[in-house]
């Protein structure tokens, strides 16, 4: 819809680098004095810098240039949930033509008929907040839009949420945008732009980054730094799980309460602001060792982080508890310039009178004020930092309250502990990891999905000696009974999927698979990483996703992954005796499926080339060599075609594949095939695994 009329002519103040200055949100309610934009659904309207609704003159709109800039404001969505969407966001408006609604409103989506690059700063509800890049390449059309986006940035469940110990979205909290320029010189190819997203509460923060070299996002940086619109806007929808489905579920109709959202303290600040004020520099810590390239994105909890961080990039720092040092930002106060009262000089460095004991770097020693030991770069239960850290390590909560002499004492560091899975499914647990569907097969074979009270009373769930059965009953004169199993969790890019596989199903009739899935097929893409059908020994490995993902790599049969198109997608064949029979034969093996922004690599080893790190839980994929696939994320298939897939096992028989290729003549002759008893022992319609695991990537 267009832009929202009403009372009032929206007069909004703004903290522009310490200056306060009135713009203008026509027909919007402004409340708290004018700082804060209250709206609910339906309600839509564009930044202008003087009081008219001429939507046709370029001039007559605020336009934000905010690269090199940091956008902050204050969120209270007062109960806005599953289905609502409020949001704020950058487009290149006015469009050339009035369009549907008459207000020159274009987005990369097309909405109203007008097309432009668009840049969503806040999509959120109180169970996400997202952050999109929409680039449009060329002169902007439907088709040379992105209105998918890419990248992509998510605040969701557990960090951010109703209740969450970290973000509590039922009560106000904090929100910047930080558009970090690195700039190496004058058409140097390495420049490139940062976003840095920080959401902050109290005293707890969620801080998290999208661009740098070879990103979408530097195809938009010329717009953010000519500047755009700002639109602030509320709408609902009932599948809205795009956004919200992590915490809000899938497979119901959404409805948004509607409830009213503000959006208020609104401030644009350059990245270069600095205040000596604000920004002291005592003790060992000098300001001038700060470097925004590394330390922006992380917050290590330490006195020159509070010192430095804060006054170089002061919306990303999450806490600053030294006594006497709070950054003027973090109280509401006006920043320095602009009547605020220079901050107290912080103490001395715990690093001028940290107790010295005899140890070097990296030996093994006992952790301060307590009985457990460290070894070099660690922290101690408690977050003090370890002694025998070295100089410049600043990663723990709590300052340094012992250094090392230089003379060892103790023996060699211990290495650190290896990352624990984040999904561990195996033995008589692995049960506990999984929905049973059983719904109709969605690709028409001859088969029926069973519920797991069924599949343990019929004897096709099993576990013997840690080994996970996936069984089936062919051989019945009735369509076969079979399992498909549905991880509880959904997984987003970050994330390493594992299955170790003694034997997967083989034999005329049947069509394995282990995949996986996003909600509102196919938007947000499939992932097949095993599907096999009937004798092949040779699994193929394919990616459905919606329109606009293509896939020109070396061994691809069909680069168009649209399924849209036809099903088929853009699928690669896996190595040899990756399926079938033969995989069995060689005592199975493991499959890694790596998603993370650059792309997804997936690998395959025989049981007896199982990388050692695989073996011991320590994962580590920079050792594995090349992939047998790599699907690249960019202009070429942005990566927002891939969200929260749900891991898939099933045994599927006949259908729309396995039913419809050599040797059957039709579907029916495949069906009456795995259905007569005779044929039992040729075909072996079953799983055994010993593992699923989940790491980060």
């Amino acid at each position: 819809m267009g832009a929202a009329q009403g009372n009032g002519n929206g007069a909004l103040k703004w903290n522009v680098d310490g200056t306060m200055k009135e713009y203008y949100l026509p027909g919007a309610n402004i409340i708290n004095d004018g700082t804060t934009v209250q709206y609910g659904v339906n309600n839509k309207y564009y930044l202008m810098n003087h009081d008219t609704t001429d939507y046709q003159d370029a001039s007559n709109f605020e336009k934000l240039q905010v690269a090199g800039q940091t956008l902050i404001t204050t969120i209270a969505l007062n109960g806005a949930s599953c289905g609502c969407n409020v949001n704020f966001f950058l487009v290149n408006m006015p469009a050339e033509t009035p369009g549907e609604y008459g207000d020159y409103y274009c987005d990369a989506n097309c909405v109203g008929g007008n097309c432009c690059a668009e840049f969503d700063l806040a999509e959120m509800n109180n169970q996400a907040l997202q952050i999109t890049n929409h680039n449009c390449y060329g002169y902007p059309t439907k088709s040379s839009c992105d209105g998918n986006g890419d990248p992509v940035m998510r605040f969701v469940p557990p960090e951010f949420g109703p209740g969450s110990d970290t973000i509590d979205t039922t009560q106000p909290f904090n929100y910047s945008l930080t558009f970090h320029q690195n700039i190496y010189g004058d058409g140097d190819p390495n420049n490139n732009l940062v976003a840095y997203a920080r959401v902050w509460q109290h005293d707890t923060a969620v801080v998290k980054s999208f661009g740098g070299q070879g990103s979408a996002l530097n195809s938009q940086w010329q717009n953010l730094a000519d500047g755009m619109v700002l639109v602030v806007d509320y709408w609902e929808s009932g599948s809205m799980q795009w956004l919200d489905g992590t915490g809000c579920g899938y497979g119901y109709e959404e409805q948004c309460g509607g409830e009213l959202a503000d959006v208020g303290n609104w401030k644009l600040i350059s990245n270069d602001q600095e205040d000596a004020a604000d920004c002291p520099s005592q003790g060992s810590c000098k300001c001038d060792w700060f470097n925004p390239d590394t330390m922006a994105t992380a917050d290590d909890g330490s006195e020159c982080w509070c010192r430095c961080g804060g006054c170089k990039v002061s919306p990303l720092v999450p806490r600053c508890s030294w006594s006497g040092y709070t950054p003027s930002w973090a109280t509401g106060a006006a920043p320095a310039g602009a009547g605020a009262a220079p901050a107290p000089a912080p103490p001395a460095t715990t690093a001028d009178t940290a107790t010295t004991i005899a140890c070097k770097v990296g030996d093994t020693v006992t952790c301060p004020n307590s009985t457990a030991e460290c070894a070099g770069n660690q922290c101690c239960p408690n977050g003090d930092t370890c002694p025998s850290a070295s100089s410049n390590f600043t990663g723990c909560s709590k300052k340094r309250l012992a250094t090392c002499s230089g003379s060892s004492s103790t023996a060699a560091p211990s290495p650190a502990p290896a990352p624990a899975p984040l999904l561990d499914c195996q033995g008589e647990s692995f049960i506990d990891c999984w929905n049973f569907f059983t719904a109709p097969d969605p690709t028409e074979g001859d088969v029926v999905y069973v519920s797991k009270d069924e599949a343990l009373e019929l004897g096709l769930y099993q576990v013997n000696d840690g080994v996970v059965l996936l069984n089936s009953t062919v051989g019945q004169w009735t369509p076969v009974k079979s399992i498909r199993l549905e991880s509880k969790e959904r997984f987003s890019e970050g994330h390493l999927f594992l299955i170790d596989i003694k034997h997967m199903p083989a034999g005329l009739g049947t069509w394995p698979a282990w995949w996986s899935y996003g909600p509102d097929w196919p938007n947000n893409g499939e992932i097949d990483t095993i599907e096999t059908v009937n004798v092949e020994n040779i699994v193929q490995t394919t990616l459905h996703t919606s329109y606009g993902c293509n896939m020109d790599i070396p061994g691809i049969i069909n680069p168009d992954c649209n399924a849209e198109s036809g099903h088929e997608g853009c699928q690669v064949e896996g190595p040899n005796n990756s399926g079938g029979a033969a995989f069995n034969d060689q005592g199975g093996g493991v499959y890694a499926t790596q998603w993370t922004s650059e792309g997804i690599k997936i690998w395959m080893w025989p049981r007896s080339q199982i990388p050692q790190d695989i073996t011991a839980g320590e994962p580590d994929s920079l050792t594995w060599g090349e992939p047998y696939v790599f699907f690249p994320f960019g202009a070429n298939c942005p990566s927002t075609h891939f969200q929260d897939q749900v891991l898939t096992i099933n045994t599927d028989f006949c259908g729309d594949w396995a039913g419809e290729v050599s040797p059957w003549d039709s579907k029916a002759e495949c069906d009456g095939f795995v259905q007569d008893p005779n044929n039992i022992p040729k075909i072996q319609g079953y799983w055994q695994i010993n593992y699923v695991k989940v790491f980060a990537a």
